[in-house]
């Protein structure tokens, strides 16, 4: 024997579920590893389960669980790809291995395809046409912290440039002193994203620029700081047990943190006027209580893996708001965002064609 997955021995590839079955061909080279496992007589391979195995395909070739499908012009985890359905996951192996040699795709195909990766919120290269015209724009393709970001990055920045072309009303001249200041204070790619969307809901509150960002965000800093201890978990919940999670975590006197220092700037900036003359830092604790109270009182309304696949995320429909919590593969859970829904007045056409809700 030499394939062991849950303690049965496979000898076929028919052993396995469809979606798994389906998997093995949609990895570049997928086939011919899984028959060399299989006349392996002299190791054992051991699995805990048929979605573990497939993982393990993946990283085994590649060094690397993100897969590309070239003729569906997509980069996807392979734990992304265990979220769709058989029939979903059919369908695009089918489109994957059927675009191959079609020079003009016709607008239906198109148009059905990309209904397929909406469903799942899945990006492919033409929703990055926002983030290649950031860069583009504000000259960034040899910068280092976009030559050092890793997919995860690059999503979070087209969320969020997604979400501010939707939210926000500016002039080129003020995104580009957006992206300055931006570049002062991130550390990565992602912070570059947090702060770029911070500067244009500040400048939302005060277009006469009367009050310096910097001192702004000075008096903040402290209690995001404050708000980043989050509790662990196991990896998959369902709505009900992530509320009890959340709930017992909070009887215990601790806050769901943020994940990470200028996402927690950020919600409070979306969520809080840093324009208020006075007590800024009261009216911030006020949002991040409220908000904390309405995570305990609501059930997640979706659940899906990030495109990256770093970590599960958590859909919750607030009264005035969407906010999203991950579960990374550590177990640690945190807030990753809290955006205002968009009123039809305030919300500007979607470049990128597809909804944007910081789930990466």
């Amino acid at each position: 024997m030499t394939i062991m997955i849950d303690q049965s021995e496979i000898i076929a590839a028919e052993q396995l579920p469809d979606k798994i079955q389906t998997l093995i061909q949609l990895i570049p080279e997928g086939g011919n590893a899984f028959e060399v496992l299989l006349t392996n007589k002299d190791v054992c391979f051991s699995f805990t389960s048929p979605d573990n195995f497939i993982e393990q395909l993946a990283l085994g070739i590649h060094n690397s669980s993100l897969i590309y499908i070239p003729n569906v012009q997509l980069i996807t985890d392979i734990k992304k790809l265990l979220d769709l359905s058989t029939n979903d996951l059919r369908d695009l192996s089918y489109r994957a291995n059927n675009n191959s040699g079609q020079s003009i795709r016709s607008s239906a195909v198109t148009a059905q395809q990309k209904t397929l990766l909406q469903k799942y919120q899945l990006l492919d290269s033409s929703d990055f046409s926002v983030v290649n015209a950031f860069y583009k724009r504000n000259d960034l393709s040899a910068h280092p912290l976009v030559w050092a970001a890793d997919f995860h990055d690059q999503i979070t920045l087209q969320h969020l440039l997604t979400y501010c072309g939707q939210a926000f009303s500016c002039s080129n001249a003020q995104a580009t002193s957006a992206c300055q200041w931006a570049l002062s204070q991130a550390q990565n790619l992602s912070e570059l994203a947090h702060y770029y969307c911070l500067y244009l809901a500040w400048l939302q509150h005060n277009p006469a620029k009367n009050d310096s960002i910097n001192t702004v965000i000075a008096q903040l800093i402290p209690l995001v700081l404050s708000h980043l201890k989050c509790p662990t978990v196991t990896f998959e919940l369902d709505a009900r047990t992530l509320n009890q999670a959340i709930v017992q975590w909070q009887k215990s006197d601790n806050a769901v943190g943020f994940t990470s220092l200028s996402a927690g700037l950020l919600n409070i900036a979306l969520n809080t006027n840093l324009c208020t003359p006075n007590g800024l830092v009261e009216k911030a604790s006020e949002y991040i209580a409220m908000l904390q109270k309405q995570l305990a009182k609501t059930l997640a309304t979706s659940e899906a893996v990030g495109q990256a696949g770093l970590a599960r995320y958590y859909e919750f429909e607030l009264p005035n708001s969407c906010a999203v919590l991950s579960v990374n593969g550590d177990g640690w859970m945190s807030i990753v965002s809290d955006r205002p829904n968009l009123t039809k007045s305030k919300a500007q056409p979607n470049t990128s064609q597809n909804d944007s809700k910081g789930v990466a």
